[in-house]
């Protein structure tokens, strides 16, 4: 059986005081983000950016 885990809102409202940036699948061409549109994890140089809904995302470039 799995001990319970206690999480803790610190002061400011927010409940992680310090989290690394970036994703946690490295590569060796560096870290990886996913396809907006088939979800695999690709390095950014594999990765097509295009706006929606006034936000910038990442697609494979060519085709999934």
């Amino acid at each position: 059986m799995k001990d319970d885990v206690e999480t803790r809102i610190s002061p400011d409202g927010l409940r992680y005081v310090s989290k690394t940036q970036g994703t946690a699948f490295p590569t060796a061409l560096g870290y990886t983000i996913s396809c907006f549109v088939c979800g695999r994890h690709r390095p950014r140089t594999q990765m097509a950016s295009f706006l929606l809904a006034g936000g910038r995302q990442w697609r494979c470039k060519g085709s999934c």
